[in-house]
């Protein structure tokens, strides 16, 4: 480091001090901590999922808004913004966090039990909505690398609400354990196309560089496969050592600086971070027999990382970008071609794996719901489109504008298939979901 640079450094750090960047940025922790129990509160009496109140709440108080509050001066609106913007390493742990969750749900067991009428599925019903809804938005004069992006991001569905409302329900048969199977390796493929699709979007939407072997297939093929055995390998380490503890806390520590670091290490070499802690999360759950007794901790660990990601989230949206006609028109064609290549993809798959007649006709109910990794994806388009930053915007408005409608579509999707299948046992619908 150069002199210049040392200089630079110093007089940053020094306007740090004097402006008291870290007490306001404790201000606004402590600010969206309570406002995330008030959103539990509040949510719990209106009977609507936790994580609509999380992002409404983050659209409320996003810097498009906060600019018009009247107590507010223009440099307080400023540094709220500045302070906002640079709270993205939330997003980063809580996305390893989710992903390690996806990779947790894989169980060699329960994917060779149901053999391959699960392949055909989720192959189907994920690159069904990755082709429609690319179509669709080509037809609708979108650029090709939107559409290319948007539709392998439409590829992912959330699968924690989709657990929960079988869970509520006490589900049991055919279609449940399907359904169980397809949401928790269905992130795994959408992860994978994702890793495809973006850096040839990347290319198209930065008009630079030329589309060829190296950089559309074995660049990504490099780092999905790297990934994967690095996450793997992070994780049986992991595993063996944590089978050795009884004591909570080296538990929980040796889980966060496993999920961490295997980020950490992700970024260094250019990896996945997602798709390396899904690796973890399915050594995790396969490497070692003994029940680690993780869950709950890690339940109640991520719960305020969710929350704080989750408003955060609903501070990129910007309301006039929302509530323009072109806006409403790609997003309702988005949904509707994810909801027709799901629907029509899981169906398609269940017939040609010879399933029961029940999970031909359901399967694509319980694959709607897209929040979780839909939107990790958006954040890392967000990310890597930096020089474009109105392409990661619409990308991440779409999304959680879609997903507003989809986390309450989809679990009301679920419930009607497995009650339709008959295997809604008891339970009245959870109003807890996130």
């Amino acid at each position: 480091m150069n002199l210049e640079a040392v200089n630079t450094l110093q007089e940053l750090q020094h306007w740090l001090l004097t402006n008291q960047l870290s007490s306001k940025s404790l201000y606004i922790i402590g600010f969206f901590a309570v406002s995330a129990l008030l959103i539990v509160l509040a949510t719990k009496k209106l009977k609507v999922p936790i994580v609509v109140g999380y992002v409404f709440v983050g659209i409320l108080f996003s810097g498009s808004v906060v600019k018009y509050f009247p107590f507010l001066s223009n440099l307080q609106t400023e540094w709220y913004t500045l302070i906002i913007e640079n709270f993205s390493y939330v997003a980063d742990v809580a996305l390893a966090f989710i992903a390690f969750t996806i990779g947790s749900e894989l169980s060699i067991k329960i994917l060779k039990s149901l053999g391959k009428k699960i392949l055909f599925i989720v192959l189907l019903e994920s690159f069904g909505a990755f082709t429609l809804v690319t179509l669709g938005l080509l037809a609708l004069g979108k650029p090709f690398y939107l559409a290319l992006i948007l539709g392998a991001i439409a590829s992912a569905t959330a699968p924690a609400a989709t657990v929960m409302v079988l869970q509520e329900y006490n589900a049991e048969g055919s279609l449940t354990s399907t359904l169980l199977a397809v949401v928790g390796i269905d992130d795994a493929v959408a992860l994978t196309i994702f890793s495809f699709a973006e850096p040839i979007s990347l290319i198209r939407a930065q008009g630079t560089g030329s589309l060829s072997f190296t950089n559309a297939f074995l660049h990504p093929l490099l780092e999905v496969v790297g990934s994967i055995v690095c996450g793997l390998a992070i994780g049986y380490l992991s595993v063996k050592l944590m089978v050795n503890f009884e004591d909570k806390t080296k538990k929980v520590l040796t889980l966060t600086a496993t999920v961490l670091g295997a980020s950490s290490l992700a970024v260094l070499f250019e990896l996945s971070p997602l798709i390396i802690n899904m690796a973890v999360g399915f050594a995790y759950r396969n490497f070692v027999k003994k029940n680690l007794g993780i869950a709950e901790d890690l339940e109640t660990l991520t719960i305020p990382i969710y929350a704080f990601f989750f408003m955060l989230a609903g501070t990129k949206i910007r309301i006039t970008a929302v509530t323009s006609t072109t806006f409403l028109i790609t997003s309702l064609v988005y949904t509707l071609t994810r909801a027709t290549g799901k629907i029509g993809g899981a169906s398609l798959g269940a017939r040609l794996g010879q399933a029961e007649e029940k999970v031909k006709k359901y399967i694509g109910l319980g694959l709607l719901s897209q929040i979780g990794v839909a939107v990790a994806l958006a954040y890392t388009v967000q990310r890597d489109f930096a020089a474009m930053p109105k392409v990661g915007l619409l990308v991440f408005n779409i999304l959680l504008f879609t997903t507003a409608i989809t986390e309450v579509v989809g679990p009301l999707a679920v419930k009607y298939a497995i009650t339709k299948a008959g295997e809604a046992k008891s339970g009245e619908l959870s109003r807890d979901r996130g």
